[in-house]
């Protein structure tokens, strides 16, 4: 009798709880698993422009230019590759931006952070997308110093 008792108070509370949804939890697992979205920055100055100020940015942030398209105002870069003995992996940023046009004298620049590991273990090589990432601030302001040097050069001239 107690048996049956017992599991007839599972089958009940397995019923109470099988249609209880964790709101939280399944957005915690759909925001886990969304892609990334690009951080986006609108600068007053036209796209070719803050392309080439781009660069300039990547440069003075110790980065190397992988990939870069004028047609299309893209830029690729990465940072220098980091070991770690302890956890014997590599890590390496690699930032992938895209400049567009949006009126006259206005640009916008968006950028993807991605880490790239590898490791010696059974894992090998992997791709992470940082939605956020201390380097997002970094390169911005770094941009908008530069824009700002070349603005001043270009009005003393």
């Amino acid at each position: 009798m107690k048996n049956a008792a017992r599991f007839l108070f599972a089958l009940l509370a397995l019923f109470a709880f099988a249609g209880c949804e964790s709101d939280s939890f399944s957005n915690r697992v759909r925001d886990r698993f969304a892609a990334a979205q690009p951080k986006v920055m609108e600068l007053d100055a036209d796209a070719r422009t803050v392309y080439f100020a781009a660069q300039v940015a990547f440069k003075r942030l110790d980065y190397t230019l992988t990939r870069s398209s004028l047609a299309g105002f893209r830029i690729e870069a990465a940072s220098r590759i980091r070991t770690s003995v302890a956890f014997r992996d590599s890590r390496q940023l690699i930032a992938q931006v895209e400049v567009a046009e949006v009126g006259p004298h206005k640009a916008e620049l968006s950028m993807r952070l991605a880490e790239q590991l590898e490791g010696q273990g059974l894992g090998g090589a992997s791709e992470l997308a940082l939605k956020e990432h201390g380097f997002y601030e970094t390169y911005f302001t770094v941009l908008q110093q530069v824009l700002q040097e070349q603005a001043a050069q270009g009005a003393a001239k």
